[in-house]
């Protein structure tokens, strides 16, 4: 990945694109397609983030889901040539993030060093999502917090994979129930399936906490 590119380039979100008919990020990425490096730029800037969070949910280890991004993004470079704007870009993004993801978790290695449950919720002071926020709790009651944010996170660890990742991909990455749909190459109708299995066995193992998490 190249040095250059920074987290910090707002200039770069203000660049008018010039097809209406496009998302902007497809835009970009056909702009970059046809040799536009400051539009890949902008394109890292926006997604790397989000990109982040979401190997996390899956990883556990910022440094782990950093390297992971990074990946996605050299995956999105390399296939740059054979881009082509028939779906929404993040849609793209996401299936590209969703095999790096799947890859590392079936790694033997990955699965040597993770096999512990007991690491820490968080490293990340803007990934808050599987957490309870109370501005004025006291140390008793972010010791219970960090205890429900632990096990919600050993529940998503032990549902199947499909259920996780549609979970996942529409609880805390925000896309609509046909987005996933589109990520995981399935029906609507299968990604609510999934979905609602998948609450039920969270429902199952975190039922005490289950109105402030789900």
């Amino acid at each position: 990945m190249d040095t250059a590119l920074r987290w910090d380039s707002p200039a770069l979100m203000n660049e008018e694109t010039r097809d209406g008919s496009l998302d902007t990020d497809a835009q970009l990425m056909l702009r970059f397609q046809a040799g536009d490096l400051r539009a890949f730029e902008s394109l890292f800037w926006r997604h790397s983030r989000p990109m982040v969070n979401f190997a996390y949910r899956f990883v556990r280890s910022r440094e782990t889901a950093e390297e992971l991004a990074q990946e996605v993004f050299l995956r999105v470079h390399d296939a740059a040539p054979l881009y082509r704007a028939q779906a929404k870009f993040t849609t793209w993004l996401y299936r590209i993030a969703t095999n790096v993801c799947l890859n590392e978790l079936r790694r033997p290695r990955f699965r040597a060093v993770h096999q512990s449950l007991d690491a820490s919720t968080t490293d990340d002071p803007d990934d808050k999502p599987m957490e309870i926020q109370d501005d004025h709790a006291g140390p008793d009651r972010l010791m219970e917090r960090r205890a429900i944010a632990r096990a919600l996170i050993q529940a998503l660890e032990r549902l199947p994979e499909k259920q996780r990742l549609a979970f996942i991909l529409n609880k805390y990455q925000d896309l609509s129930y046909s987005e996933v749909a589109e990520v995981m190459k399935t029906s609507e109708k299968a990604v609510k399936s999934l979905i609602h299995r998948a609450k039920e066995t969270l429902a199952a193992r975190l039922k005490p906490m289950l109105p402030e998490l789900i």
